[in-house]
């Protein structure tokens, strides 16, 4: 019988033991083994990859934006600035879970869908791993404190300082001075891939007017910077760094006085007025009404400020007035008057009997004289081309145009710029037209007809012109022929700047140098010739401009026009009672120059004033030329007319005195 306590065996249970031990031992060694192993193997033979790994993921290289150059005026004044913001960034590599990222976000701060879609846009267009990119501009204080207290579960995002783009004048300097906005991906496949690695870190661009014609002055050239990052993406510290070179400064010829001068002249109406110094070509103001705030654009614009700028379809804010054509109306008969003693067609002497309209021979159609529309009728009577300027004669440039042709009539206005662009940095300005058998062949496919030169004749038909045009062409007629292409930019990095002019534009060469004499005179006339014993021998702008202020103390040279926005018969015109839309009225334009007729003194200012819808040149769009001038001259150059001509009468005296003796 076996008990139920067994004995042991203690020997067999040691070599159990053992055994185990020794398997456990094999074990622990091989174990062992594979760590030291795969230490080397990190430590030795990885170690320059993991070692790049660790610093990636440590050490970050990033652009570093350049400030933007500022725009000043003629004077000083800041025109274009830059501002400090603060923006919330988002280095994407560093994100598990963007959307969830994003709703977190929109919990501590206003995060609109069109910022989530403008951001989605950004990332798409940026190609630089581990760059920060922008979900949303101009953080408030309160915002950057939720941001900062919720930034352990914000890992990837940062807020981080930048200088944007702030135009103080708003609406005043909108269309002359444009704005920036953000790059779009057009824009950066467009460039080379120099210049796209120079907008490195940029996220705006000139998009309009003078920020988009010289931005390769003032965006400058970019930087960069190595910094080590901790795991949530923040910026630690600056290891390393190479300089960004800021934009250069540059100034306009613009003045902001004369901008605010244009913009409060005009007052209600829509419109625009452009003013050049004949000397220097600079553009001393250029004015589109209404305007816009180019502010809104800088950081991108909303859709609802956008549908608002766009959808008014009568005021049109975003259309530049300044550089779009318009019939130039009677403004062209100064230049056709010119044409016609150049290539002597008409004379000094040459008169014709004006009954108030114009047939071509074997004709029936009459070319009414749409200047006598809402007066007496009856034509001018004995009218010379003197008289048929300051008296805006239609029917002698009709009889004028039609005798000189279209091809002659082409050829010399071309050289006061019609039909071109002579700005040296407005290249997105019109052409408008100066129409010609050729353009016409080409455009329309019909030939040139009688009847086409007879309404070019007086600025009608297919000929347009922009208010800048017309601008550069009263400041060649101040100059006496001599062309100075109108130009912005006046200096760079207070250096003045030197225009670049590859193919020089010839001065405008006639047969006898008084023709100028004879056509300023006749400006000057529409301004200040007075009423005398014939009843209608007055100037058409002498009530609106000189009668109205009789102190005036200098003379100006003008010549007002209108141009019809719909077809009217005159006929019908002048017999009834048309009501016409407030957008189908004519639009008022008036170019001029002064002082004029000065002997002390070229003219300083030449302008063009167009008023939209005004109805009349001479007694709109010339008071507002008036107002602009006077505050150039008198307020701005503070010329002393008395004091000059005493001046002069004093220098004459002793040559007076001895001419008695």
């Amino acid at each position: 019988m076996i008990s139920k306590w067994q004995v042991k065996d203690h020997e067999a249970e040691a070599q159990l033991f053992n055994r185990r031990l020794i398997v456990a031992g094999v074990l622990v060694i091989l174990l062992f083994a594979a760590l030291i192993a795969k230490i080397v193997n990190l430590q030795v033979y990885q170690f320059d990859y993991f070692s790049s790994r660790s610093d990636g993921n440590r050490l970050h290289s990033q652009y570093v934006p350049p400030a933007r150059g500022l725009i000043y005026d003629r004077s000083g004044t800041l025109l274009a600035d830059n501002q400090p913001i603060f923006n919330l960034t988002v280095v994407r590599e560093q994100i598990e879970d963007m959307d969830a990222t994003l709703g977190l976000l929109s919990s501590l701060i206003r995060l609109s869908e069109e910022d989530i879609e403008q951001f989605n846009n950004r990332l798409s267009r940026n190609r630089v791993p581990f760059s920060s990119v922008p979900l949303r501009y101009v953080l408030t204080d309160e915002e950057q404190s939720r941001i900062a207290v919720n930034s352990h579960k914000l890992t990837g995002i940062a807020i981080e300082p930048q200088f944007v783009r702030q135009y103080p004048f708003s609406a005043l300097t909108a269309h002359s001075v444009g704005y920036v906005s953000e790059i779009n991906r057009d824009e950066i496949e467009r460039m080379d891939d120099e210049t796209r690695e120079n907008y490195g870190g940029t996220n705006h661009i000139g998009k309009t007017g003078i920020e988009r014609t010289y931005e390769d002055i003032l965006h400058g050239t970019v930087g960069y910077e190595i910094v080590e990052k901790n795991n949530r993406g923040q910026v630690m510290r600056e290891l390393d760094r190479t300089d960004p070179v800021a934009g250069q400064d540059i100034t306009l010829h613009l003045d902001a006085r004369l901008q605010e001068a244009a913009i409060a002249a005009l007052g209600d109406s829509r419109g625009a007025v452009v003013a050049i110094d004949p000397s220097t070509g600079g553009i001393l103001a250029m004015v589109s009404k209404p305007g816009f705030d180019p502010n809104l654009f800088v950081t991108g614009i909303s859709s609802r400020d956008y549908n608002v700028l766009v959808t008014d379809e009568i005021n049109t804010p975003l259309f530049d007035r300044a550089v779009n054509p318009y019939p130039p109306g009677s403004t062209v008969k100064p230049f056709i008057g010119l044409a016609g003693l150049q290539y002597e067609h008409v004379d000094y002497e040459f008169a014709i009997e004006d009954p108030g309209y114009f047939r071509l021979p074997g004709v029936s159609y009459r070319w009414g004289d749409y200047t006598l529309r809402t007066a007496i009728g009856g034509g001018h009577g004995h009218t010379d081309l003197q008289k048929a300027i300051f008296q805006s004669c239609d029917t002698f440039f009709y009889d004028l145009g039609n005798r000189m042709g279209i091809d002659s009539i082409h050829e010399f206005l071309s050289m006061f710029g019609f039909g071109q662009n002579f700005a040296l940095d407005i290249n997105y300005a019109r052409t408008g037209v100066l129409p010609s058998r050729d353009w016409k062949r080409a455009t329309r496919g019909e030939p040139w007809y009688p009847g086409d030169t007879i309404n070019s004749s007086v600025g009608q038909g297919y000929m347009w012109a922009t208010p800048l045009q017309l601008a550069t062409a009263a400041s060649i007629i101040a100059n006496k022929g001599k062309v100075v292409p109108p130009r912005m930019l006046k200096e760079v990095g207070g250096v003045a700047a030197e225009p670049i002019v590859e193919n020089a534009i010839p001065d405008v060469m006639v047969n006898d140098p008084d023709y100028w004499r004879y056509i300023e005179e006749s400006m000057t006339m529409v301004v200040h010739r007075a009423y005398n014993d014939v009843f209608r021998d007055y100037g058409t702008a002498f009530e609106a401009i000189a009668m109205a202020d009789r102190e005036m103390p200098y003379k100006m040279a003008g010549k007002s026009g209108t141009a019809q926005v719909v077809g009217i018969s005159q006929d019908i015109m002048k017999t009834e009672d048309i009501i016409v839309s407030d957008l189908n009225k004519d639009h008022g334009l008036f170019i001029s120059f002064a002082p004029a007729e000065n002997p002390h003194i070229e003219p300083q200012i030449a302008i063009a004033v167009f008023v939209e819808n005004g109805e009349h040149g001479s007694s709109v769009a010339g008071p507002v030329a008036k107002q602009v001038i006077d505050t150039y001259l008198l307020d701005i150059l503070q010329i002393d007319f008395a004091a000059l001509e005493a001046e002069a009468v004093a220098e004459a005296q002793p040559l007076i005195a001895a001419i008695d003796e």
